[in-house]
């Protein structure tokens, strides 16, 4: 009932005359429908004496790792017993302008969810409406005020808070100051409410988040600087303080340099930077690209995790894309990675501090309406290992109606405890633009475990499902001033 109370508000407003919904209103409306079938992890513990101990030292029960201290039981993760769930989903997204000020818009994105079927605690379930995004602007000469909810993609990561932000554009520099109340991220929620079902063992978390950004674009050069500080709300304490610079240009000869890095002030250390050199060759038939990163995993003081010396690691990264005709192309990814000190002490061997990647897609187009697609992927790291091909082939049934079948098969250790065995796995979608304002996908993915070491008490199956329907509403009445 709810997701359909908030599909029918949305044709509502859509088809309000202008006089009641505004001058210009443009927005979209998506439900979606999601089935899964699965076996969660399930904590058990084993007796010391069916514990096998490897060559590398590791304690094992059927090929699963076994975490043993002194004086309590050994313990393990199983596979338990097949769950499913059905959540909904609905998402409402529009810009309303013409309010009766000049410049004045308003944004919102809202999002109701609920679970309508099953007993697998499906993230999020418990929580039933988020506003996303939620802010009027006003927009005079060079200026631009934002006011409410607003989450901001940067060099910092995504940032969300509940405020205000002012930003100064003109003479191809620009400035933006910003502040408010901080919101948890990857939830958009406040913090003492992403926070409440452990309230009795944290603090008060409301934080407010303020800063600044300033950068300048050039024809062949673009750069940014932004810094950003969030305290608690009672001053007790810093939760953040960071800065990052984005940098973005092209050099004589075609080449594309683009580069970033954050620095995390109270920790006084860089953390994530990169630094990639981008050229097109043989008249733009291949492109080639080289990469160099440093990665260290970022914590707020609000929590103890910063303090334990997170291992960083260093890349290189080497991927070149190649148009081999007109209807068929490769693209190869390798890379290799260097961990920095871990910090812990090993009896039986030292700790592998190197990691290696490679991907390699392939594309083809044997017909006008069929493409095909295949992905080899190998990520081979210290204890852990991914061997993967995945497939499709598209089919453009109708101008309306795309058909697409996938195929998948990997093999994973310790991550998903596949032990040797291997996942193997297909599915169907369907798209259809049933008209130019309704669009229709619907599928299914099964996956299937060849059972290897563990046994078939080791066989871990999944089967999803989904259905979505968008519908957009509204127009500009500028574009169809403008004939188009």
């Amino acid at each position: 009932m709810m997701l359909r109370g908030l599909v029918f508000a949305a044709v509502l407003i859509a088809l309000l005359p202008p006089s009641l919904a505004g001058q210009g209103m443009r927005g979209w409306a998506s439900s979606s429908v999601r089935f899964f079938e699965l076996r969660p992890l399930q904590l058990d513990t084993v007796a010391s004496d069916q514990i096998e101990v490897g060559v590398d030292g590791r304690t094992r029960v059927d090929g699963l790792p076994v975490s043993c201290t002194p004086g309590v039981p050994c313990t393990f993760l199983r596979p338990g017993g097949s769950e499913t769930a059905v959540v909904g989903s609905q998402d409402v997204g529009f810009t309303a302008w013409g309010l009766g000020m000049t410049g004045l818009s308003f944004t919102g994105l809202v999002r109701a969810r609920d679970r309508l079927r099953g007993d697998l605690d499906w993230p999020l379930a418990d929580d039933p409406f988020d506003v996303l995004v939620g802010y009027a602007q006003l927009q005079r000469s060079r200026f631009r005020l934002r006011l409410g909810r607003q989450d901001t993609p940067s060099g910092l990561g995504f940032s969300g808070f509940d405020g205000a932000a002012v930003r100064w554009d003109g003479g191809g520099w620009w400035a933006e100051a910003f502040g408010g109340r901080s919101l948890a991220r990857g939830l958009n929620e406040t913090r003492r409410e992403a926070l409440r079902g452990i309230e009795d063992f944290v603090p008060d978390q409301e934080a407010y988040l303020w800063g600044g950004a300033a950068g300048a674009r050039f024809v062949r050069t673009a750069v940014g600087l932004r810094y950003q500080r969030e305290i608690i709300a009672d001053r007790s304490g810093l939760v953040a303080e960071r800065a990052a610079l984005d940098l973005s240009t092209f050099l004589p000869g075609a080449l594309r340099v683009e580069a970033s890095a954050d620095y995390d002030v109270p920790f006084d250390r860089v953390g994530k930077a990169h630094l990639s050199l981008q050229r097109a060759l043989f008249q733009g038939r291949v492109l080639a690209e080289v990469t160099a990163r440093r990665y260290v995993p970022y914590f707020e003081l609000s929590t103890v995790w910063g303090f334990f010396s997170p291992v960083s690691y260093r890349e290189a990264r080497l991927k070149i894309a190649a148009g081999m005709s007109r209807t068929a192309g490769i693209e190869v990814s390798l890379a290799a990675r260097e961990y920095g000190d871990a910090s812990v002490s090993t009896v039986f061997e030292p700790l592998e501090d190197r990691g290696y990647q490679a991907e390699v897609t392939g594309r083809w187009r044997p017909a006008e309406r069929v493409d095909v697609q295949a992905t080899w992927q190998l990520d081979w790291g210290n204890s852990a290992f991914l061997n993967s091909l995945d497939a499709a082939v598209g089919l453009q049934v109708h101008e309306a109606v795309r058909l697409r079948l996938t195929g998948t098969t990997f093999q994973q250790f310790e991550a998903f405890r596949l032990g040797d065995g291997r996942a193997l796995g297909g599915g169907a979608s369907l798209d259809v633009r049933a008209t130019d304002r309704i669009h229709v996908d619907a599928g299914t993915l099964i996956l299937r475990q060849d059972a290897g070491r563990g046994g078939s008490d080791d066989v871990w199956n999944q089967t999803r499902g989904w259905f979505g329907l968008r519908y957009s509403f509204g127009d500009d009445p500028a574009l169809r001033r403008g004939g188009r």
